[in-house]
């Protein structure tokens, strides 16, 4: 009898793999190479050096800046976080202003920090037209601002602060990161034709005990995907750590991508393991989960590979 209901099974999951949505991702704007010389030393930068990964271009204030110190600390204590980008801090100073600025940093910190490079007269902030006439300490210098470069040497993004203490947090930064990963590979997601995710369920509800219908009017927007939620608190709680609540595999049934198909959920039929949703599809006959459960160390093996795959997650 298990054998039979496995082969229904597997017989519906080829009758259902090809509902799919998509959406697109683009970069901004192609970037030059350029080379850049470590302010005090000898190291160079460029961009062929960033080895696949993105670049995050931070242009420091010119002049004494105490909060471009605070900032830079910011970020080479959390650069664990974002293992996947290079973190790239410039000033325009001269060699000796730079190096002054630095020594600035505790022992302990300077253990830890990350290299400064000069831009001499500006001329990389300028290509890059990060605007200048910000008056700061009796001079008129650029604005604060990071560019991030994507793997293709293209720009996805930039931020240029109003004054020296707007600047683009780590932790924005890492936020925006966990976007654009899941929006490059928010095409194989399983969605509906208005980029609706879990059928409209709560994804947060599903780690609070049982799956709960989220309203329309309480969503948000993510990686170009839309979720619905019971209640603000949920929703907010999904806003502070996307990563946390979102359903593996794109939310289709985890028993079908272990056999790398994709192949709609009940939207109430789940599993939480090792803080991972996975949903399962289910009808009158069979219930996916109950395959899963068979060896289910092996199938997120499997299903993790297929995924990957499919969607370069």
């Amino acid at each position: 009898m298990k054998w039979i209901l496995r082969t229904r099974f597997t017989l519906e999951i080829a009758a259902l793999v090809a509902l799919n949505a998509a959406i697109p991702y683009a970069a901004i704007a192609t970037t030059t190479d350029f080379t850049l010389k470590e302010a005090g030393g000898d190291r160079t930068f460029s961009l062929g050096q960033a080895n696949g990964k993105y670049v995050a271009l931070h242009f420091l204030l010119k002049t004494e800046c105490p909060v471009c110190l605070d900032y830079t600390k910011k970020y080479a204590a959390n650069a664990a976080k974002l293992p996947n980008v290079v973190q790239v801090f410039i000033k325009p100073d001269s060699e000796e202003e730079i190096v002054a600025w630095a020594e600035k940093l505790s022992p302990d910190e300077k253990a830890n920090a990350p290299i400064i490079y000069r831009d001499p007269d500006a001329k990389l902030a300028d290509e890059f037209g990060i605007p200048n006439g910000y008056a700061f300490h009796g001079e008129t210098v650029h604005f604060p601002a990071l560019v991030l470069i994507g793997p293709d040497a293209k720009e996805v993004f930039r931020y240029v602060g109003k004054s020296n203490t707007d600047r683009y947090s780590i932790d924005k930064l890492v936020t925006m990161m966990s976007e654009l990963k899941h929006q490059a590979a928010a095409k194989a997601y399983n969605l509906d034709k208005s980029k609706l995710a879990l059928q409209g369920y709560d994804a947060v509800s599903y780690f609070k005990g049982k799956a709960v219908e989220g309203k329309k009017d309480i969503s948000t927007t993510f990686a170009g995907v839309t979720y619905y939620f019971a209640d603000t608190k949920n929703r907010d709680a999904f806003l502070a750590d996307p990563d946390r609540y979102l359903p593996a595999y794109g939310g289709w049934c985890a028993t079908a991508m272990a056999l790398g198909k994709k192949v709609e959920i009940s939207p109430d039929n789940y599993k939480i393991t090792d803080g991972r949703l996975f949903l399962f599809y289910k009808n009158f006959i069979t219930n996916a989960i109950s395959d899963w459960n068979r060896d289910e160390p092996q199938n997120i093996a499997m299903a993790d590979k297929h995924w990957h795959d499919i969607s370069g997650e």
